[in-house]
């Protein structure tokens, strides 16, 4: 048994002998680690892990005293103490808050259906030869049906499928901008933007943002200092800040974009799970606006499916690039897509996913209101993540190895600043992906403990 070990398996006894009382403080650090013959950090370790059990908790400047008293719910957290146990050995396995993925018990029964029913179709010759890099005129009929619930202008001519929202970002910033130029992109963003911009040898520009996102003077400032070929935006409930652009911001934002000859790209790969009433790019500007989402949040990411929609002038450019890329998006996958939005399975998921998140989202708040900048989304479009601000003293890197010891893993915010010139110090808590909400609800309580700590809650040596 190691030494911390040793000092908390003491402690415990001398509080169920009742030596110590609830509401008793507890040793200093110093006095402890005099007392025991150890470390500082040693002591540390040993008060971490009874706090990690819910028999302490520290007040800052105050010191570390035995849990149990009337104030302490107030003071620690309701439901967030396990006084028999550690967290993580209650919890039996991580609880991961760090993907954006939308987790429905129906979805592998439902892609189980799709694809028997493809091959009980008994037509393999439909899938022995290659087939336009756009998408079939079947397929892109189809996809244009669905789009259409989530964008106002769609032709079937307009479209291409490609595979994943993530292939069609990369496409669109191969196609439309050449190795040096300047893409613009919000400060804070999807990773992704990044990774393709640097792939391509693309110069990726930071735009200053505020609670209603891209800052428009920011967006013309830029555009006046030097050649920007394209702008990367996710307008509506930003990935990771929850912002929305209003009608009125998007207009001037549009305005800047034609003044400078700038396409703007929109990211909406959570368009089918929102509904705003805020018109697109694409419907505001459709000469100038190219329009991405997937099937990945509102089905599964496994369906690698992305839906492009451009302007007439674009789409051979487009179309061509596709086919140096990847030839053509799986007529396999196409099919079972094709049916699974035929058959209203889609949109019946998204409502019911709707409904999970706004429930979900509303938790979040209740737990962790005072951490988080946004008000709670509408019903009808509520946000799989929160940005949630940590104490002014603690670090992102400690926060995060602090949660993943209790088996809690969320993402830094600096993993979606464009560059290192951007001030961050938030983490996202993803809130769809863990299947069970008691587990959800019972890390976000534990989340809720570690904020209250002002400093680092957990000093390891």
């Amino acid at each position: 048994m190691k030494k911390f070990e040793e000092i908390v398996a003491l402690f415990v006894q001398k509080i169920k002998e009742g030596e110590y009382q609830p509401g008793d403080r507890l040793p200093t650090h110093r006095d402890l680690a005099y007392d025991y013959g150890c470390s500082i950090g040693t002591a540390s370790r040993a008060y971490a892990e009874l706090e990690r059990r819910g028999i302490c908790y520290g007040r800052i400047g105050q010191g570390t005293f035995v849990y149990g008293t009337s104030r302490d719910e107030a003071a620690v957290g309701k439901g967030a103490i396990f006084p028999e146990e550690s967290w993580s050995e209650g919890q039996r396995g991580l609880t991961d808050l760090s993907k954006n993925s939308y987790f429905h018990k129906d979805t592998e029964s439902r892609l189980k259906d799709a694809a028997q029913r493809l091959f009980r179709r008994n037509e393999p010759g439909t899938y022995f030869s290659y087939s336009d890099s756009r998408g079939r005129l079947r397929d892109r009929e189809v996809a244009g049906a669905w789009l259409s619930t989530l964008v106002e202008f769609v032709e079937f001519e307009n479209i291409i499928i490609t595979q994943g929202a993530q292939s069609g970002l990369y496409l669109a910033m191969a196609t439309l901008a050449n190795a040096g130029e300047t893409v613009v992109t919000e400060a804070l963003g999807y990773p992704g933007i990044r990774a393709a911009a640097y792939e391509q040898d693309l110069r990726l520009a930071p735009l200053a943002m505020d609670s209603e996102g891209i800052i428009p003077d920011a967006f013309a400032d830029i555009c006046r200092r030097g050649k920007v070929k394209m702008l990367v935006t996710v307008p509506t409930n930003h990935n990771p800040t929850g912002a929305t652009q209003p009608l009125s911001r998007r207009r001037q934002i549009i305005e800047i974009a034609r003044r400078h000859g700038v396409t703007i790209v929109e990211d909406g790969v959570y368009a089918p799970l929102q509904n705003w009433g805020i018109p697109s790019y694409r419907d505001l500007a459709p000469d100038i606006s190219v329009f991405l989402t997937t099937m990945s949040k509102v089905m599964s990411p496994a369906l690698r499916l992305g839906y492009m929609i451009a302007p007439d002038n674009l789409v051979p450019r487009l179309a061509t690039k596709m086919t140096t890329m990847n030839w053509m998006t799986s007529p396999l996958i196409l099919d079972m897509a094709n049916f699974l939005l035929q058959s209203g399975q889609v949109a019946e998921q998204g409502r019911r996913l709707v409904e999970i998140c706004h429930s979900r989202e509303k938790l979040a708040h209740d737990i962790l209101g005072r951490w988080l900048d946004r008000p709670l989304s509408p019903p009808h479009s509520p946000l799989s993540h929160i940005w949630v601000r940590l104490p002014e003293a603690q670090s992102m890197s400690g926060f995060v190895s602090c949660a993943r010891r209790e088996n809690i893993v969320v993402v830094a915010g600096d993993s979606f600043a464009v560059n290192r010139s951007v001030d961050v110090n938030h983490v996202r808590v993803c809130l769809m992906a863990e299947p069970r909400e008691d587990r959800l609800v019972k890390a976000l309580e534990r989340l809720a403990t570690l904020l209250s700590h002002e400093n680092s809650p957990v000093m390891m040596v």
